[in-house]
């Protein structure tokens, strides 16, 4: 295609003239980025502005952490805002395909602004849209309109897997599939249709492949375990992708994507590709689990409510207790089996039993981990039929650490060591691990950032409260006299451990306040009057759970999943 041709389709361009349109387009250089490079970076003097010309870039602000802002496809604009204030870039930019870029320097810039008033307009427009997208809580993706199909090994069924996924997406709009053809065909598919699923077919050359490579939002990357080298070769390019693993394998290529998921009984694969194409729709409901304590085990109550509302979850997350209750969902464990589950590990058994002398911490864990692996065994998170996701922190780097794949033992635990009752967990690369709600008690935006759907947050963190059977029965009226020898007290000043709870969620409580106004509903049973250490009181945080699960479905009326 000309680049004049391009240009006048640029949104940012349009109502030029056609000769003020093949004037820029004789100004205009060509330059490509490969996968994985830099376009600039904040900081830099800005001294032009880009035009995508294909492929895709991601707009970042590089932290740390890193922070996706949005991501720009053909006929997009990058770098004008810099170029107007006349001074440095104030965010990255990093191809995240092979890249072709249309650069146009500051004098052509300033004279289009000086002579069309139509691109002045256009510029109005497009940093009005940035404007709106900066002031909302948390950057949000947008679903993929383009996903390409690629098979990594040779003879894996892209076909079949393409084909099933369209169908799949067309439950939720129309849809193009394309197993050859050129770039004007594929930008036309784009125009008629809410989404296009490419794919390359049995006999497609190499062009159109790199096509369906550069040219898509989003790539499902299907292996068995043993990809071509050349893959591996150029792993940069499919960064971000969707990786499904057919069959059965711990060999599996470390593409970096977005989500890893493993299916390795073919009788899944239907519901895995159904479940796949609820989220890159937009239409999978999330759901995410606070930390608490005891108080935790309201969320099994909360989840026989949606389950019985006949709520379909695709995804779920937490920290802390929550993680332990999310990875059980995850997991396909049944409703009345958690339960029982939960009876027997924290009431019959309680995990917080197993002191020892408070050289590291009060409790040794051992036990904590010993009923994680009869619980979930060597299950990976990736062989799980939901996504799932837990956080903890990382005291030596003072981040959030999220953990999706792996074993569900290695990612659970660490969320759930409250500092100083639990020993960190330390990784092989020398991270030290503890309760992810030392940060972040509601980690809501990690699910409601990806736009794949409506979000149910689970907050059970409670805002006061204390043990319900604190200065009751005999065992208070023997602890009353020794609490006034070790503490210099006659007031009800509570345990160890749940003091140091109790001052974890206090550092979280501002995160987690921010982290609601991401959910599209929050959920909060009334646990104030259960104590953070009370595993006894299960049926009690059942019920409240059913309750408050119970009037928040009926006061949202079905309007946050329809």
């Amino acid at each position: 295609m000309r680049t004049g041709d391009f240009l006048a389709g640029v949104p940012v361009l349009a109502g030029l003239s056609d000769e003020l349109l093949e004037r820029l387009a004789a100004e205009v250089t060509e330059i490509g980025i490969r996968a994985g490079h830099w376009v600039l970076r904040e900081g830099e003097p800005a001294h032009s502005m880009f035009i995508v010309a294909s492929g895709r870039v991601a707009v970042l602000d590089e932290g740390p952490p890193e922070a996706l802002l949005r991501t720009l496809r053909r006929g997009d604009v990058l770098g004008e805002l810099a170029l107007l204030r006349e001074g440095v870039r104030s965010a990255s930019a990093r191809a995240l395909r092979d890249t072709q870029l249309l650069e146009l320097g500051r004098e052509s810039f300033e004279r289009l602004i000086e002579t069309a008033p139509g691109f002045a307009l256009g510029l109005t427009r497009t940093l009005g849209a940035q404007l709106a997208a900066s002031r909302t809580p948390v950057a949000v993706s947008t679903p993929p309109r383009t996903i390409a199909v690629i098979g990594l090994d040779p003879g894996v069924a892209v076909h079949e897997v393409a084909t099933a996924l369209a169908d799949e997406l067309e439950r939720h709009g129309t849809v193009a599939r394309l197993q050859d053809g050129e770039l004007e065909t594929l930008h036309q598919a784009e125009a008629d249709r809410d989404r296009l699923v490419l794919w390359p077919g049995a006999d497609a050359d190499e062009e159109w492949l790199e096509l369906c490579v550069h040219e898509s939002d989003l790539i499902v990357a299907l292996t068995r375990g043993q990809p071509d080298p050349k893959w591996l070769s150029r792993a940069t390019a499919l960064e971000g992708c969707e990786q499904l693993v057919l069959g059965r394998t711990r060999a599996i290529p470390d593409l970096k994507p977005r989500q890893l998921q493993v299916v390795s009984d073919s009788a899944q694969v239907p519901a895995a590709l159904a479940a796949l194409a609820r989220r890159l729709a937009g239409r999978s409901l999330g759901v995410v689990l606070s930390g608490g304590g005891a108080r935790a085990l309201a969320h099994i109550g909360v989840l026989d409510e949606l389950r019985a509302a006949g709520l379909q979850i695709d995804r779920i997350g937490g920290v802390s207790l929550g993680a332990l209750v999310a990875a059980a969902v995850a997991g396909g464990t049944p409703q009345e089996e958690m339960y029982v589950a939960a009876q027997r590990y924290f009431v019959d058994s309680s995990p917080s039993t197993d002191f020892v002398p408070p050289v590291y911490s009060i409790l040794r864990g051992s036990k904590t981990r010993r009923l994680l692996r009869e619980f979930f065994g060597d299950r990976r998170i990736e062989e799980l039929p939901r996504r799932f996701f837990c956080m903890s922190c990382d005291l030596i780097a003072r981040e959030p650490v999220l953990h999706r794949t792996g074993p569900i033992v290695d990612a659970v635990y660490p969320s759930l060591a409250i500092p100083a009752i639990f020993p960190p967990a330390v990784t092989a690369d020398g991270r030290l691990l503890v309760d992810g709600g030392v940060l972040d008690n509601l980690p809501v935006a990690e699910m409601a950032r990806t736009g794949e759907g409506p979000v149910i947050a689970v907050d059970v963190t409670a805002r006061g409260g204390r043990d319900r059977h604190s200065g009751r029965g005999l065992a208070a009226r023997v602890e009353s006299p020794l609490r006034r020898v070790l503490t210099g007290s006659d007031g009800e000043i509570p345990r160890l451990t749940e003091t140091m709870i109790r001052t974890m969620l206090v550092g979280s409580a501002d995160v987690t306040l921010t982290a609601r106004q991401h959910a599209d509903l929050v959920i909060t049973p009334a646990v104030d009057g259960v104590g953070l250490m009370e595993w006894k009181a299960l049926p009690t945080v059942r019920e409240l759970g059913r309750r408050a699960a119970r009037e928040a479905l009926a006061a949202a009326n079905g309007a946050v999943w329809r």
